[in-house]
Formats: C-alpha cells, structure tokens, sequence
C-alpha cells in the first residue's frame, strides 16, 4: 500500500520539477535616470532692498491761473488740451467795475496834484503852513499809489500764458463768478520735463537722497520702463498722510511720454547708500522650505552633477528674488524648478527646454 503511494507522488514530484527547470531568471530592474532640473546663478545685489512707491505723473512746471480780482467771467479762450504760446490770451473777466475803479483812482490823483500846485503858491504868500502843504504832498502820494493798484489789478483782469504749453485743466466756464485767486485754468510748460511725485514713509525719506536712481513704469503704459533720478524730498510731512513727498526725474528721451497728466506710476528707487556693500541674490524659486530664521535651498555642483541641501537665513524679498544675509560664493548655481523634488546629494541632469518634472 506504501508501495503504491510513492508511485502515485513520483508523477507529481517531476512536474513541480521541470517547472522549475523551465522558470527564468529574474530581470535587473532599469537603472533611475537623473532628475531633470533647472539652475540659475547667484547674483549680487544691493545690501538693501529698493523703495516701492505710487504716485502720479505731471509736468514739472504746472501752474493754476486765476484772475487777481474777482468778478464775472465775459470769455475763457482755450479748452483742455489746447497748445498756447506765452503772452496770449487766455481768459478775461467783465471789465466795467475795475474800469471804474482805474478812472476813479486816476481822477483822484489829478485832484490831489492841482491841490498840491496850489498849495505850494499859497504858501509862498505865508497863506498856509508848511505843515498843511505837506499834507498836501502826502495826499498826493496816497492817490498816485492808489491808481497804481487799480492799473495792476486791470493789467490781472486778464490770464495770459506764463510760457508756452499745454491746458491741463478748465475749472471754470463764461459767466460764472469767481473769487480772486480762484484757479480758472491749469497749465503745463512745454520743455519742462516729466516727474512722478509720490509719498514716502519717513523711515524710506530717511534713506534717499537726491541724484538717487530709480525706474519708473505706468499702468497705462504696460511693459515700458523709464529711468528716473530724484531731484526733490520735502522736508515736512503731509499734515494728512504722514508720507514725505518725493519728486522723481522721469528720463522720457528713449520714448515720449502721452500729454496727460496724472498718470499713475510706480517708482523703484535704489538709494546710493545701499550699494556700499551686496547680498546674494536668488530667485525665490530656489527656496524649498523654510520659516523666520531659515530657508532650504540645494546648491548644484557641476564638476559632479550632483546637489548638496543648505539653509540660508533671508534679509529680505525684492520683487521675484530673495536676499540672503549670508553671502554665496561667486558663481554658485542653485535649483530652481524641480527642487522640491530633490534630496541631498541627488545626481541630477540640468535641461534648457524641458519642463522640470517630479
């Protein structure tokens, strides 16, 4: 019975047998080819960061002209827009009154002289005192300065243009009535240039100084850039902002600005004391992680292909790059895209074109 089980076994035994003798052998699986990433090199940069500031564009000599006396518009001339030449003629306002004031001034002073020559004929007859005739000559006097007046506030009854230019703004229209000094029209001189004024806070006015370079850009104008230079900082604050103003030079001679004023801008400004020592700077792409005192980075080494993880504190963050406080050497190439991906000590392959993939 023994026997015959053993016989029954020995088929089973050489099946298990020869498919084991017929298995094949177990595939190496295929080698992990390099991670592919993006580098970029460090750069030095100012040790501190530029001054972002908003303001708007305007002629640098814009003037508000109003009438020195007031009274009921009879003409405005010009609208917005209009180009004038200096000494024309603007606007006016009803002449009767001041008119009158002039020949009532001058009628004085005539009255005021045949008082005078006659006085000083009496006085040569011992008939009035040199006390009386001197009175006279003050009385004189007082008129001549009085029709003065009224000839200067005649010659302001008129806007004429300082200088050639362009009409920004007319804040008034014909037979409204003004106030003396009301603005009526504002003006921008020709040749004058263009500046951005904006506001800074106190701890940024601290730090410009005039001649500093800065780039100006303008929403209304997207892609373009301007140099500029800051030729003026108040010296007192804004009662209602607390912000310094600040005037920059915008450099138009690359491309003509528009002819509007009030263009909103947007000003980096370098001050000339950062530059008395650099940081590193990197893309902010190249920080992996990282908190308050810290950020991880990978620096890639190209004699070995491979990367190396390092921790860098950062001063500060300007526009699409990060500053560190402690300085790269020259020449260090780090990971931008594709460092997420890495660990330390990664081999890895540097592409041009390709998109960085985990």
């Amino acid at each position: 019975m023994i026997a015959r089980r053993n016989l029954l076994l020995l088929p089973i035994a050489a099946s298990l047998l020869l498919a084991g003798c017929s298995r094949k052998p177990a595939e190496t699986p295929a080698a992990t080819p390099p991670r592919a990433v993006r580098v970029a090199t460090v750069r030095e940069g100012p040790a501190e960061p530029p001054i972002l500031a908003t303001g708007l564009a305007a002629s640098r000599d814009e003037a508000r002209l109003g009438f020195k006396v007031g009274g009921v518009i009879a003409a405005i001339e010009v609208r917005e827009g209009d180009q004038v030449k200096a000494g024309q003629r603007l606007a006016r306002i009803e002449a009767a009154e001041i008119d009158s004031s002039v020949t009532q001034a001058r009628a004085a002073l005539d009255k005021s002289r045949r008082d005078r020559v006659r006085g000083e004929k009496l006085f040569a007859d011992d008939v009035v005192t040199r006390e009386q005739l001197d009175d006279l000559g003050t009385a004189e006097t007082v008129a001549k300065a009085q029709l003065d007046a009224a000839s200067f506030n005649r010659r302001y009854a008129e806007i004429t243009a300082p200088s050639d230019g362009r009409v920004l703004a007319r804040l008034a229209e014909p037979r409204e009535l003004v106030q003396p000094g009301a603005p009526v029209l504002v003006l921008s001189a020709s040749g004058s240039g263009t500046v951005l004024e904006v506001g800074l806070a106190d701890r940024d006015a601290l730090r410009v100084k005039v001649g500093d370079g800065a780039e100006v850009s303008f929403d209304a104008l997207p892609g373009r850039r301007f140099p500029a230079k800051v030729q003026e900082i108040a010296r007192a604050s804004d009662p209602r902002t607390g912000t310094y103003r600040c005037e920059l030079a915008v450099d138009t001679s690359g491309a003509e600005l528009p002819a509007f004023s009030g263009l909103i801008g947007r000003a980096r400004i370098v001050p000339a004391s950062s530059a008395a020592s650099s940081r590193s700077y990197l893309p902010i792409e190249a920080l992996v992680e990282g908190d308050q005192a810290k950020a991880r980075l990978y620096l890639f080494d190209p004699t070995t292909s491979t990367v190396k993880a390092a921790e860098r504190s950062v001063a500060f963050v300007s526009g699409a790059d990060v500053a560190l406080d402690e300085a790269l050497p020259a020449g260090t190439q780090v990971i931008t895209e594709g460092a997420a991906y890495l660990r330390d000590g990664e081999t890895v392959r540097v592409v041009a074109d390709e998109i960085a993939a985990p």
